[in-house]
């Protein structure tokens, strides 16, 4: 499998947030968009470049900020009993089971965590797939807070290669 893939419960994470936002015709313009015929399923491959295409049209016909919001909404689509037991961990273990969840859900790059006093530098490797992808990781990162109830905060930093995506979170 050389192609970047995604399972499919990535792309249906972005669908979701377009259907919610946008109503169906919204859903359907973004799959179309894509290239998207019908719906994966949550734990089959799909081609990462359809994952991509979807956070374009959000871009393209919306703007940025939703695709952070995108993201953001993608991370906290975990379900009632996931999203109340992430809720009792800490940011920290929450992000140590993204480092570990990262493999099963991408085929390519590595999601990387260097702990600072108040918080991370977070690297995904060779998460450009292109932009906007790492607005969509910006707003998943925003969205591990909240499932974690942590006050803080994550901005995006330049990158030592400019295909990875890095950010400094910080919390209390």
């Amino acid at each position: 499998m050389s192609e970047k893939m995604a399972k499919g419960a990535v792309v249906n994470g972005y669908l979701k947030f377009v259907k919610k936002k946008w109503g169906i015709e919204g859903m359907q313009e973004a799959m179309k968009y894509a290239g998207i015929n019908k719906l994966p399923k949550d734990g089959e491959w799909f081609p990462a470049d359809a994952t991509t295409k979807v956070l374009k049209w959000i871009e393209e016909n919306k703007g940025l900020n939703y695709v952070v919001e995108a993201g953001r909404h993608a991370s906290k689509d975990l379900g009632v009993f996931r999203y109340i037991v992430a809720s009792f961990m800490s940011v920290e273990r929450f992000l140590k089971r993204s480092r570990e969840t990262y493999s099963l859900l991408f085929n390519y790059g590595e999601f990387l965590i260097d702990h600072t006093n108040n918080g991370a530098i977070i690297t995904i490797k060779n998460a450009r797939h292109p932009e906007p992808s790492c607005y969509a990781w910006e707003g998943a990162l925003r969205g591990i807070l909240e499932i974690t109830r942590t006050k803080g905060s994550v901005e995006r930093i330049d990158p030592d290669n400019p295909e990875d995506c890095k950010f400094r979170m910080t919390w209390e």
